[in-house]
């Protein structure tokens, strides 16, 4: 199976621990022809992530800087010269300890997102790296966030 239907059929969002699988992992994806914005969001907080996310997406100067903009932005960056797209957050878990109904209604854009990309052809896929080895997330897109495959059990992120 390859991996990103390994990862979207458990949805479109997946949790990482440890770096270096995350990392293999995103080398795969630019391997198999998937655009991918990689991201570390230790320091975002609610004054700053929508200038984040214009400057790393290039959105429009007319972005809004809101969750709506932030939704409207992202079903444009649908493009046919790639498989998909795949965004990954690297210290997720700062980001949601500080700013938690923002950063999962950005993981729930995603996952909605994703839904209409794949009837169009296209794979959309959230990868968010968390320091902490036991983050919880209530579900998103109506399925909760599992773990990659290589780190599902408790035991491989806390060794």
């Amino acid at each position: 199976m390859t991996k990103d239907i390994e990862i979207l059929k458990d949805g479109p969002i997946c949790k990482y621990y440890k770096n270096s699988i995350l990392d293999k992992d995103v080398s795969w994806f630019i391997d198999n022809r998937f655009d991918v914005y990689d991201m570390n969001v230790k320091d975002w907080n609610k004054k700053n992530f929508h200038k984040h996310l214009k400057e790393k997406f290039n959105f429009p100067d007319y972005y809004g800087e809101n969750l709506d903009a932030f939704e409207d932005c992202l079903s444009e960056m649908y493009n046919t010269r790639y498989k998909g797209l795949v965004i990954v957050f690297r210290q997720y878990d700062e980001f949601l300890n500080r700013e938690r109904k923002s950063a999962e209604i950005i993981l729930d854009i995603i996952a909605t997102e994703s839904r209409v990309w794949l009837l169009n052809g296209q794979k959309l896929i959230g990868l968010i790296q968390s320091n902490e080895p036991n983050l919880e997330l209530p579900k998103i897109g109506g399925i909760e966030p599992g773990w990659n495959s290589e780190e599902w059990m408790n035991n491989t992120r806390n060794s």
